[in-house]
């Protein structure tokens, strides 16, 4: 498992400051642990639950977003 730290990345859905592991060296078939996601607000950066069914579905939204930054990082 590798760790994983994006410091900015923006979407559509917002601007996210995550971290996490990731299970393969192949990413487009890699499982994706999210350990920390913050999102951008007003006041600075916001640490989202984890474990709330909304922030569930942000991140299975995201995650696609996630495996692209990380293949153009790693390139």
């Amino acid at each position: 498992m590798n760790n994983f730290n994006i410091s900015r990345i923006n979407t559509d859905l917002g601007i996210f400051r995550i971290s996490g592991l990731c299970c393969d060296e192949r990413l487009e078939t890699s499982k994706i642990i999210i350990e920390s996601i913050e999102v951008m607000g007003t006041d600075g950066w916001a640490l989202l639950n984890l474990s709330h069914d909304d922030i569930i579905n942000l991140i299975n939204e995201l995650t696609p977003k996630i495996i692209v930054h990380l293949q153009a990082k790693s390139q």
